[in-house]
């Protein structure tokens, strides 16, 4: 059976609930009676052959015909030997295989598909036409703009509003919606923002909106009416909007004046609508802007098809101060060889640009770069998308570093995936997030055209698609994001000296960083005994979005008994927000008794993080612990460390070169510390080490001179 695009040979239920799949195919065959190895499932099943419905109980099941939807496939599987004679009313022969031999593909689950990429199939909003963008509201409502004309049966002209569930929410009602009179036909608003109090900003290729003069940008009210105070007027479309948080609004596009003032393809709005007069870029960019975002130091970072801004050579991306004035600090050189389509921002201020180009300052770069924040380019990210024709229309980057990627392409680092796919920090593809394969109608195009990460980490995507991964989803699709990450303890062994008072506890949340969670976590009775020795601790730890360490505390008694030294046990629960306990999902404590001098407590290692390094290139770092009896440590690399990989036993100094072979690659590497105490005690830390391949040009040895009689 294929799930998933995955060959497996058992598909089972959880609790009661049924697998649900689409019809399959198969068939029977003419052969001679055999004895044959089959499997054993729970009920019946229809099948249909040449118009004959019919089911087979016993419970053995015969191989082909068709698989209808809400069959339960799954179950306890046994194998034996058995003979079976043809079926009733059809003379001959057949033979007979094992169920999972044949290829049924999945269409939907019941249980829900918890691989990050498989198509959320509850939501199915219908809309008529391409999706271009998507805003996520607060209140899990959702923003959706294109090329639409309707949402199921409800007229909505390039702009709606969904509930969380998918369906239209029928008190936001943009009227007529976006209409060129130039065409005589609806239009596209191809962008969207949200302001704090509510109303609805919307760009596109529109000169009338609700049958109300407006050109290329509309406010709307929270109800969807159009905001008559909000009246600018250009004199070309818009493609790109970012609102500021003093609610002023950036626009980018293909227009050059606003209200009459010049403003080539890039100009900031006050709140009322009127040209700020206090951002001035000169002769701003020389071709149209397509793409604009705000840094969080207020900078502004645009892109576009221009070559220069204000005169200074800028190759189709710029970053801008506050006021208008062009960065100097951020140079792209050469920059791409093609115009800009979408971009996005890191946290960590680096920036990711996508469009078709194939270099970028000279350096090959597919379809997607990443930038420093100086505008250089960031080696280390080497994507490799294939495509035939079209290219990158979307990039969406992920508080973990990760980067969602849209448009249209075939495959990425040799792996078929149909325009979307997920790219590791190294530019890599992200095999934990599932192979895409949009599909559209005749003459359609089923590019992927925006992208948009929910609060939960579910991504919204829009485009050209009827069906995405075989599901019918009609031009936006919700995905299964990352669902939260892992959390757990940092460590398996705490410690602290009944004199102190109370341990801090460290909690880490590793993977997706999107969205709030929680665990929860409890103290239970080791040999340690509450209250006397301990205070019993429940409650739960909170991660807001990007979050990675927590700390709760546990209150311990000093007393003047000689007891040694006691435990409490450790323990997390109950997660919350879609993140699950990975696997350190229990500790111990070590309550060191301060009247029992030979009591041994264990060392504890400070947490090392993973480390990213080019082949042939120097890691170094040290690594350090501390004990509660101030014992000599011992550091040590337990087995499975790759070769030439070194510890120094005393200082705790790592080293490491990777060879040229050791690239591309990832390594997980634990270090040890253990103290001389009796007995010895010790503490593990692992992390991983990635690898980088780097290119380096041939050499050609020095050739001397030359001569000839």
């Amino acid at each position: 059976m294929s799930l998933g695009g995955r060959t497996v040979s058992t598909v089972c239920r959880r609790k009661r609930e049924a697998v649900k799949t689409a019809p399959g195919k198969g068939g029977w065959e003419r052969r001679a009676k055999a004895t044959v190895l089959m499997r054993k499932v729970r009920t019946g099943m229809k099948f249909a052959r040449l118009g004959i419905p019919r089911t087979f109980f016993s419970p053995w099941q015969r191989i082909g015909g068709i698989l209808p939807c809400m069959s339960l496939i799954a179950s306890a599987v046994k194998r034996r030997r058995m003979s079976i004679n043809q079926p009733p009313r059809h003379s001959g022969n057949y033979s007979w295989r094992p169920f999972w031999t044949l290829t049924f593909w999945l269409a939907r689950s019941s249980v829900g598909y918890s691989q990050s990429g498989g198509v959320d199939t509850t939501f199915k909003p219908g809309f008529d036409g391409d999706v271009f963008a998507s805003w996520v509201q607060p209140d899990g409502k959702l923003l959706v703009s294109g090329f639409f004309t309707k949402v199921g049966s409800t007229s909505r002209n390039g702009i709606a509003r969904l509930n969380s569930n998918a369906s239209l929410d029928s008190t936001f009602d943009p009227g007529t919606g976006a209409f060129d009179t130039n065409l005589n036909q609806h239009a596209t608003v191809a962008a969207v923002a949200l302001q704090s109090d509510g109303k609805v900003i919307a760009g596109g290729y529109f000169n009338r909106f609700n049958g109300v003069a407006r050109n290329g940008i509309v406010r709307l009210n929270s109800n969807g009416s159009l905001d008559a105070a909000f009246n600018p007027v250009l004199d070309d479309i818009v493609v790109t909007l970012a609102l500021a948080a003093d609610g002023k609004l950036l626009l980018g596009g293909v227009f050059t004046t606003v209200n009459g003032v010049p403003r080539p393809y890039l100009a900031r709005l006050n709140t009322d609508g009127s040209p700020d007069t206090t951002f001035d870029t000169g002769a701003g960019p020389d071709q149209s802007v397509s793409a604009v975002a705000l840094q969080g130091d207020g900078k502004i970072v645009v892109a576009g098809s221009f070559t220069t801004f204000n005169g200074v050579n800028r190759s189709r991306i710029a970053r801008l101060e506050p006021d208008g004035s062009l960065d100097l600090s951020f140079d792209p050189g050469a920059g791409p060889d093609s115009y800009i389509v979408s971009l996005s921002l890191q946290t960590d201020g680096k920036i990711v640009v996508g469009s078709n180009f194939t270099q970028f300052a000279g350096v090959p770069r597919i379809y997607v770069a990443r930038l420093n924040s100086d505008g250089s380019l960031d080696g280390s990210f080497q994507p490799n998308i294939t495509l035939i024709f079209g290219g990158v229309l979307a990039v969406q980057t992920e508080v973990d570093g990760k980067v969602l990627v849209g448009g249209e392409f075939t495959s990425v680092n040799g792996v078929s995936t149909k325009n979307l796919t997920r790219l590791n920090a190294d530019g890599f593809r992200d095999s934990s997030f599932l192979a895409s394969n949009p599909s559209a109608g005749r003459n359609q195009n089923p590019r992927v055209r925006g992208v948009a990460i929910q609060a939960d980490g579910n991504v919204l995507v829009g485009g050209g698609f009827t069906q995405f991964n075989g599901v019918n989803v009609n031009y936006l699709a919700r995905l299964i994001g990352d669902q939260g990450g892992t959390v757990e303890f940092d460590s398996a062994n705490y410690s602290v000296n009944e004199t102190n008072g109370s341990a801090n506890i460290a909690v880490r949340r590793t993977g997706s960083l999107t969205g709030s969670v929680s665990v929860n976590y409890a103290t239970s009775d080791g040999t340690a005994t509450a209250p006397a020795d301990y205070e019993s601790q429940n409650g739960a730890v909170v991660f807001g979005p990007g979050e990675t360490n927590k700390v709760f505390t546990v209150s311990v008694k000093s007393d003047p008994l000689i007891e040694g030294n006691e435990t409490v046990n450790l323990t997390l629960g109950n997660p919350i927000g879609g993140v699950i306990l990975g696997n350190q999902q229990t500790a111990t404590l070590t309550i060191i008794d301060n009247t029992n001098s030979v009591a041994n407590g264990p060392p504890v290692l400070a947490a090392i993080g993973d480390k990213n390094i080019n082949e042939q290139t120097l890691l170094t770092f040290t690594a350090s612990a501390t004990d509660p009896n101030s014992d000599t440590l011992t550091y040590s690399l337990d087995p499975g460390a790759p070769a030439g990989a070194s510890i120094n036993p005393t200082s705790g100094v790592f080293t490491w070169t990777p060879a040229e072979a050791d690239g591309p690659g990832s390594y997980p590497i634990t270090v040890r510390v253990m103290d001389n105490g009796s007995p010895p005690m010790s503490d593990t830390k692992a992390f991983t080490v990635t690898v980088n391949e780097v290119n380096s040009p041939p050499e050609i040895p020095s050739i001397g001179d030359q001569s000839a009689l």
